[in-house]
């Protein structure tokens, strides 16, 4: 009882630590919480300071960002300090940090995919190209000038007409017309990053279309691979909004949070 009017270090330190959080001094911050951690062992407030530090690591302004360490501090909360009023918030920050290292699988595979779509879109266009210098367009009954147009309004830039001529061959009644190409070069379009009607929706139904409807055609596989690609990307979209959310929360708390 005769020490009960000398000041609480620890709580002096996460004070302090929380203060330079808000105003975005995150290695100082994280400083001020680990001196609590480096306090005798039967000293209070340590859960507290750990799920700071794991709040500072986690923190999309911080450009010392490190998922990995924040999730390490989230887990050591509820290793050590089972009762904690903050193992809830814990869990749950470790799920989502769980669910961010999948989502930088999925990234990591993302990237290689695109890096192979630039390929394949090169092997496409000579593809095309071997195809008019063989006559292949011959085969085709109506549709064959659509097609040949398609591919000359794409690489223009001009994805509205591209998108027109697919169209008008996905409408003839000719069963010879290029109705697997048109659903292929309509997919292509519509995940195309530069045109201002890209649509990953729309994408996506399209290739789905071509698989579907015509399983015996030489662009299947193709179309297969964009759709992986296309839904991985919606996931990864949505998981990345997820963890926005998760941001958002939090800093909504602390504003929330009486001084």
């Amino acid at each position: 009882m005769k020490d009960a009017w000398l000041p609480n270090p620890a709580q002096e330190y996460l004070v302090h630590g929380q203060t330079l959080f808000s105003q975005g001094k995150y290695n100082e911050a994280i400083a001020e919480f680990q001196k609590v951690l480096s306090l005798p062992p039967d000293k209070p407030l340590k859960d507290e300071a750990l799920f700071n530090i794991g709040l500072v690591y986690a923190h999309f302004g911080n450009p010392k960002r490190d998922y990995e360490k924040s999730l390490n501090h989230f887990l050591k909360l509820l290793n050590d300090y089972p009762k904690s009023h903050r193992v809830e918030q814990a869990k749950i920050w470790v799920g989502v940090l769980y669910d961010n290292f999948e989502t930088t699988k999925k990234v990591e595979k993302l990237r290689e995919a695109m890096r192979n779509r630039e390929e394949k879109r090169e092997t496409l266009k000579e593809l095309t190209r071997r195809r008019q210098l063989e006559g292949r367009y011959e085969e085709y009954g109506e549709g064959r000038e659509n097609l040949i147009r398609s591919q000359k309004l794409l690489a223009q830039g001009n994805y509205e007409g591209a998108l027109a001529e697919n169209q008008k061959i996905l409408s003839l009644p000719d069963p010879k017309s290029p109705k697997d190409e048109a659903l292929f070069n309509l997919g292509l379009i519509y995940a195309h990053s530069r045109n201002p009607q890209k649509d990953i929706g729309k994408s996506l139904g399209f290739f789905k279309r071509l698989v579907n409807q015509y399983p015996k055609s030489s662009l299947v596989e193709q179309a297969k691979t964009w759709v992986g690609i296309l839904e991985e990307n919606e996931e990864l979209n949505f998981l990345i909004q997820k963890l926005k959310q998760v941001d958002i929360d939090i800093e909504e708390m602390k504003r929330k949070k009486p001084p």
